[in-house]
């Protein structure tokens, strides 16, 4: 097959094939199955906040964390998951305008707060909490290190359970970015200031965080009908996240990767001038892909089209420039 005929999994579960297995239960209001994988996941917290969001998303259309609920009341993992499926629907409703969304937001905080009282320590009623007030618009300002609005109280109440927590630093992205109107300054300011945290690991998947401001700077941009915008992944604040995004992907593991977060330094690389890095971050993607960045960099929004030409360019220019000692490339 040519590397034009390609074409990626873009499936939400990603690299987690267990969870994607059961994903159309949940979607049709069973919940055994997922009860069963976030049992096996309690040991890892990472996995199982990871797992938590998307299971949220799909079963916040069914019945199945209800079910759940209703079946084991009092079981952290069922009430964990109805705490986040209420949020979702809570942050939908008040999205689109629904009259009850406050009493929905109500309910789902008092949910967050019996998850977090059935297990201390346990960050997914904090994400819930930190989601309600994103999607609420909660707005204070907030530290010296980074003065721009937000949902601050809940982002740190976050932060003291579980520092660095991927979701939530995303969801602070998001919040300060855009959600009152684009922001890409604090978008980009928020992501610098995650990444000078004290202790940050290089192999937190938060090292790519500002390679996801710059994509909300391009967008904002781009839909201004700046046709400059392009130029700004030729800069040298681009050119140092480039770099710091390639450290991380060599410091890392595979536990350590999300589709999403290599697809984010896989484009960085590409529309960056260094195609030829990008193939190795192609190639640890697999048979994998992502809407996101591509649909917001594409000029149609097809994101598999854009993903495919950026895969052909990357796998062209790593064969033109490979070493034939097999050295390791050299990074941005």
């Amino acid at each position: 097959m040519s590397a034009q005929d390609f074409k990626p999994v873009m499936h939400p579960a990603g690299f987690d094939e267990p969870l994607a297995r059961i994903l159309g239960e949940v979607r049709t209001g069973h919940w055994f199955s997922m009860a069963e994988l976030l049992a096996a996941s309690s040991g890892d917290s990472k996995l199982r906040c990871t797992r938590i969001a998307l299971l949220a998303q799909v079963a916040a259309g069914s019945n199945a964390a209800d079910e759940w609920v209703a079946e084991r009341p009092g079981h952290p993992d069922a009430v964990a998951m109805a705490a986040r499926v209420a949020v979702e629907r809570a942050c939908k409703a008040a999205a689109n305008g629904v009259p009850q969304a406050r009493n929905l937001g109500q309910r789902a905080g008092e949910l967050c707060a019996e998850a977090a009282a059935l297990a201390p320590g346990d960050p997914v009623p904090y994400l819930g909490r930190l989601a309600l007030a994103a999607g609420f618009h909660e707005h204070i300002e907030g530290p010296a290190s980074c003065p721009v609005p937000g949902p601050w109280h809940a982002f740190r109440d976050l932060w003291r359970i579980d520092p660095a927590n991927r979701e939530g630093c995303h969801r602070m992205l998001g919040a300060v970015g855009g959600s009152t109107g684009p922001s890409p300054a604090a978008a980009q300011l928020f992501a610098s200031s995650i990444v000078s945290s004290v202790g940050l690991s290089g192999r937190s998947p938060l090292q790519l965080l500002p390679l996801y401001a710059l994509v909300i700077a391009y967008e904002y941009r781009k839909n201004q009908r700046d046709g400059l915008a392009h130029l700004l992944w030729s800069t040298d604040a681009a050119r140092t996240e480039m770099a710091r995004g390639w450290n991380w992907f060599n410091a890392s593991t595979q536990e350590d990767w999300l589709v999403v977060d290599l697809s984010h330094l896989a484009h960085a690389l590409v529309v960056g001038g260094r195609s030829d890095l990008a193939a190795d971050v192609f190639d640890a993607l697999g048979p994998y892909g992502s809407n996101r960045p591509w649909t917001m960099i594409s000029a149609t929004g097809d994101a598999v089209e854009e993903f495919v030409r950026a895969r052909t360019t990357a796998l062209s220019a790593a064969a033109r420039r490979s070493d034939p000692r097999g050295r390791q490339r050299a990074g941005p």
